[in-house]
């Protein structure tokens, strides 16, 4: 369950993003990720109005967490279990952000421009205790909800830098537009730690379907969740 615990931590995370492309983006964008252990994982944003689904593949497990940002709630589907979760987004969004704090970075919009899969992408550095994570963000593709602390978490950025200054990154995004299509953060030595880069891009309408359970799913309610988002919880 450790792992599920992180993913669910992840995705109250992404609620705390607002809604910030003038023009609506349905359809998926396709990211592949690795962390500074090595470790990848595949992962499919889908966007259609207030709706966003992200199906995730980490370490062998699957789990698609659905967004309602009209409803202001969130579903975790558990597909092994064919269980899903439902999820109130403003609680756990405020207790999350208390105990990631208040943080500062520098960023920077460098005025780059860079092309990737048919979009332009505006360069971002941001920087923070010698760490640097270049974005590449396009606009017109709709919200990003972020990755809950990007290497820190469950993709295995650690305290070393990398994964700190990945949620940096995320922070740095609020409010400005843009969808990052690739993402490198380094250490202060250099060294990668984060990767994040969009392989396919598909516009078109999305079923309805897609941003509800499955049929056959049982509901599944677990006691104290909130827990896990106060300081010292995990």
């Amino acid at each position: 369950m450790k792992l599920l615990s992180r993913l669910l931590a992840v995705g109250a995370l992404l609620s705390a993003v607002q809604m910030f492309a003038a023009d609506t983006f349905e359809g998926k964008v396709s990211l592949a990720i690795t962390a500074d252990q090595g470790r990848a994982m595949n992962l499919d944003y889908s966007l259609k109005g207030q709706k966003i689904r992200m199906d995730m593949n980490a370490e062998g497990h699957e789990v698609a967490t659905i967004m309602d940002l009209g409803k202001m709630e969130m579903l975790m589907l558990m597909a092994e279990q064919h269980m899903y979760m439902v999820m109130p987004m403003k609680k756990p969004i405020e207790q999350a952000l208390e105990k990631q704090g208040a943080g500062s970075a520098d960023v920077e919009v460098t005025g780059k421009t860079e092309t990737i899969l048919g979009y332009k992408c505006n360069q971002i550095l941001v920087k923070d205790k010698g760490a640097v994570t270049e974005v590449w963000a396009a606009e017109g593709l709709g919200a990003f909800m972020g990755l809950g602390g990007g290497g820190g978490g469950m993709f295995g950025g650690g305290r070393r830098g990398g994964g700190a200054n990945a949620a940096k990154w995320e922070e740095a995004l609020k409010g400005k537009g843009g969808f990052p299509l690739r993402v490198i953060s380094r250490d202060a030595a250099g060294k990668q730690t984060f990767k994040m880069e969009a392989t396919k891009i598909e516009p078109g309408s999305l079923g309805d379907s897609l941003f509800s359970p499955p049929a056959g799913y049982q509901k599944f309610s677990m006691p104290d969740m909130g827990g896990m988002f106060k300081p010292g919880g995990e």
